[in-house]
């Protein structure tokens, strides 16, 4: 036999071991190595060979090239042949490495389980995070944009919110341009705006922007083909009908056609040259939507409605937003100084048009958003902290799966302890493989986070998606995947290398003594990672159920009118080219076609969709004292055709509807709602009252009063409006109200072939139903809910996998105790309550922290709720009982097994 107590003094001579522990500890790894030589040597393997392979199978190969031999002893005496001898940092790294490799290898199941769990929490991650790095931290990609500003007008005496903000006229904007010293240069744009593009004798509605001609130089952009608008292009009204499209509309709508610059198209009949196309990701300066192409704002008579027609001329009429590259000499607050003494001078120069106004200047990243910059950053933030969490329960997962396979290698852990692996050089080894098998998951995380955003990319409303920003997947992302796989390897991997890096030597080393001590530690440290996962997922279930029931009550908002069975179609004859009396024949000749239509039941036209109100600012009251610009009556003003509100449902509260008599040589006259005749004439009859809209020549009489429904969102504040009839107040694009008996989608193709009959060239591609357009309302909200649901689903699938795991593991080792009870008289019932009741006091734990957490994450969150408290028993008991139902399924499974061990095989293998 060979000694080998003396091979390991003789080749491994300089190992660390105290004295007092060296011939208890040689004793017991001589017994482990002998047995496998022997093994070897039954192979007629030479004497050097089985040497090696021991140390090569053991892994312990980087090990025994770390020990220090003695000075009468050469490194090859010491160290088997193949072994590295000691090298520098970057040769240990690749030592650990190749041992890392090696390691998830021969353990691919859990290396599969490991990297799975770890791929999803990152790939959750890394699809918000896209979402996060497209529309909040990278919206525009343009020049230097924290020098960039954007201007816009707002009321003095009100507080500067952003809602309140208006567009510039095109005459101030003119103005500002000569006299500005803060900016170097000073530009506009409109809001996007819907137009008839025609290509090839097809009509289509896209979405267009007017702009001045230095738009995008002052934005620091360059064309991808073609160029930008001239000078020149910016001087004379109607001389420079040229365009540029956005790439996307490009690609999607002529196919990415190499000769595209050069080619003509219609917009509202009037031809345009496509000069050239714009940059790769730029969709303008909304960071969540934007338009097909841009034309120069001398064209806007020719592109724009008939009310905004004179916008050019008009220094009434807001259109432009200013945006100004800040010189350097310049700060933003120096910049507002000046526009507030600018803004002055207009007043004083202009004061019918310029009365109270004030100009407000804001960074462009602020102004990119509009109303909805605080929604979407607390969304952001809100399902960062909501994945993150997802993150964390993946990560105690897997540390639990290393805690138990820390206790399968426990021998070779001790045996490289034996060998004189210190302490650090174990974490280091551990952290190795815990932060490769984070990059692996990383890596797979990806994939997924890349899967999710084209899976919500393609949920984007179809009537607007290509409007809508794209998701980039730039550096940005995959640093961000890269750091959080990196971090992540360190989280789950750092207590499972502490703890294994403890290990007794002696103790793990003699069978017999395997003592339950050191298995129930880890045990105690896997159930206190997993109480905490059930707490988590409780609480991101109980945010996902509040949520949810808040958007069903949103659903059941009554907006003040019916949409169950209404289809709309927007028909613009005025953008084909008609001029006023062709579009009023069209519009009779398109009531008495769609009349003889079976099933439907009413019609009317209006001139805008549900919940798209437009406000006007300045309304006049005749017979109540004027007021000042900065306190003007602001109404909803909506310009509809006769049997409108029976179309719509809205019921009467007073007074009469307009008739056919009510003509352009007629009396001019009016509908209001309940709410403006509560405002304005409190405790009288408004009927026979006049009012004057704010670019109305005359006043108009008071003829009925309707009940006041939702105008511009859901469940709005009650707010005034007005309604004017539609043959006193011309209109060149309308939307067709239907009413049908039964489903709308039966009768769509009828009425579209209809209108086509009247004349093909018109575009009728934009119709939706009114339940579509309740959808639409409420779709960000929808699709928050959706991820927070998925989110609360993924974080419970993780914990049940999670604490199915630990119990299974906590019977395996178990078996001999479980053995002896049942040789001792306990029958499969007692094990199963045993075990079973493990692990539901597990779960009941984490359950309670869960439901303390949920609360006051609920009350935290109560003010975004609709209709839902945020201690709702409901979505609390509701995700309580869900959770509690995987939970017992996770626990079930393993205690049934355990219910069925057999004693003999138990104490056998024991």
């Amino acid at each position: 036999m060979l000694d080998w107590k003396l091979e390991i003094r003789k080749r491994l001579v300089g190992s660390n071991l105290k004295p007092e522990r060296e011939a208890e500890i040689l004793d017991e790894l001589s017994n482990h190595m002998q047995d496998r030589y022997d093994d070897l040597r039954v192979q007629e393997t030479t004497h050097e060979e089985a040497f090696r392979d021991v140390i090569r199978e053991l892994d312990l190969t980087d090990l025994v090239s770390e020990l220090q031999p003695s000075e009468d002893i050469a490194p090859q005496d010491l160290v088997p042949e193949g072994v590295p001898a000691k090298g520098q940092l970057l040769s240990d790294f690749l030592m650990d490495l190749r041992y890392a490799i090696r390691t998830m290898w021969k353990s691919p199941g859990f290396t599969a389980v490991a990297a799975l769990a770890l791929a999803l929490g990152i790939g959750a991650n890394t699809a918000v995070f896209t979402v996060v790095n497209t529309l909040l931290l990278n919206p525009l990609p343009v020049e230097k944009i924290s020098t960039l500003a954007a201007l816009n007008t707002t009321q003095k005496k009100k507080t500067a919110q952003l809602g309140d903000l208006q567009a510039l006229s095109f005459l101030n904007l003119k103005d500002l341009r000569g006299r500005t010293r803060a900016f170097r240069s000073l530009a506009g744009h409109s809001s996007p705006m819907a137009v008839t593009m025609t290509y090839k004798a097809e009509p289509h509605r896209i979405f267009m922007e007017l702009v001045t001609s230095n738009y995008f130089q002052a934005l620091g952009l360059h064309p991808y083909l073609g160029r930008f608008f001239l000078p020149d292009e910016d001087i004379k009204p109607g001389a420079a009908a040229v365009a540029v499209l956005g790439y996307s509309a490009w690609q999607n709508r002529f196919g990415g056609v190499s000769d595209i610059v050069g080619r003509t198209i219609k917009l509202n009949d009037t031809a345009f040259t496509v000069v050239g196309i714009g940059p790769k990701d730029f969709k303008g300066l909304y960071a969540v939507f934007g338009p097909d192409l841009w034309v120069p704002s001398m064209m806007a008579e020719q592109v724009l409605p008939s009310s905004l027609q004179k916008a050019l001329t008009d220094r009434t009429i807001p259109l432009f937003t200013g945006i100004g590259r800040l010189d350097t000499s310049f700060a933003l607050p120096q910049a507002q100084a000046e526009m507030k003494i600018a803004a002055a001078t207009l007043e004083d120069e202009h004061p019918d048009a310029n009365q109270g106004q004030d100009i407000v200047v804001r960074p462009l990243i602020e102004a990119a958003y509009g109303p909805e910059r605080q929604a979407l950053m607390f969304g952001g933030a809100f399902l960062m902290a909501i994945v993150g969490l997802v993150l964390l329960i993946a990560c105690s997962n897997v540390a639990n799966l290393l805690l138990a396979r820390a206790t399968v290698r426990r021998q070779e852990i001790a045996v490289r302890i034996a060998l004189g692996a210190g302490r650090r050089r174990l974490m280091r080894q551990l952290l190795t493989e815990s932060i490769l098998l984070g990059l692996l998951g990383g890596v797979f995380g990806f994939l997924f986070g890349y899967g999710g955003c084209q899976l919500l990319s393609s949920l984007r409303p179809a009537e607007y998606a290509q409007n809508l920003a794209d998701l980039r997947i730039d550096p940005a992302v995959f640093g961000f995947t890269f750091a959080i796989a990196l971090v992540t390897g360190l989280v789950f991997g750092i207590v499972p290398a502490l703890r294994s890096s403890r290990t007794s030597v002696s103790e793990v080393l003699k069978e017999e003594t395997r003592t339950a001590g050191r298995t129930r530690g880890r045990i105690n440290m896997a159930n206190a990672l997993l109480a905490g996962q059930v707490s988590i997922s409780l609480v991101l279930l109980v945010v996902a159920a509040m949520f949810l029931r808040s958007i069903q009550h949103e659903y059941t908002i009554d907006p003040g009118y019916q949409t169950k069975h209404l289809a709309l179609f927007m028909l613009y004859p005025g953008q084909a080219g008609y001029d006023q009396t062709r579009t009023e024949q069209f519009y009779k000749q398109a009531r008495d076609r769609v009349s003889s239509i079976r099933g439907i039941a009413s019609f009317s036209w209006a001139s805008n969709l549900p919940l798209w109100g437009r406000k006007e600012t300045g309304v006049v009251i005749e017979g109540q004292e004027q007021r000042k610009k900065s306190e003007a009556i602001s109404t909803v003003v909506k310009t509809i055709d006769l049997d409108y509100f029976a179309t719509m449902g809205v019921p009467f509260v007073k007074g009469r509807d307009f008739t056919q008599d009510d003509r352009d040589r007629s009396a001019p006259v009016a509908i209001i709602n309940d709410t403006m005749a509560a405002e304005y004439w409190p405790n009288q009859d408004p009927l026979g009252k006049r009012v004057q809209l704010p670019h109305g020549q005359n006043f108009l009489q008071i003829v009925g009063i309707v009940k006041t429904s939702n105008y511009q969102t859901l469940g709005e504040p009650p707010q005034a409006c007005i309604f004017i009839p539609l043959r006193q107040n011309f209109s060149d694009g309308m939307i067709l109200y239907v009413r049908t008996e039964q489903n709308p989608s039966t009768i769509l193709a009828s009425v579209q072939d209809e209108i086509h009959n009247i004349d093909p060239g018109l575009a009728v591609e934009d119709i939706r139903t009114g339940t579509k357009v309740i959808d639409q309302a409420l779709w960000w909200s929808k699709m928050a809910v959706d991820l927070l649901a998925v989110f609360g689903l993924l974080a419970l699938a993780l914990a049940s996998v999670g604490l199915y795991g630990i119990m299974a593991y906590s019977v395996n080792q178990r078996r001999r105790e479980i053995g002896v009870r049942m040789a001792l008289g306990a029958g499969q019932g007692n094990v199963w309550l045993l075990v079973l009741r493990q692990g539901m006091t597990l779960v009941l734990i984490g359950l309670a922290v869960g439901i303390a957490l949920a609360l006051l994450v609920g009350h935290a969150l109560s003010r975004f709720l609709y209709g839902v408290s945020g201690n709702d028993l409901l979505s609390l008991g509701g995700a309580s009982l869900v959770l509690l139902a995987v939970a017992f399924v996770a626990c079930y499974l393993p205690a049934r097994s355990a219910s069925r061990v057999d004693p003999l095989v138990a104490l056998r293998s024991a």
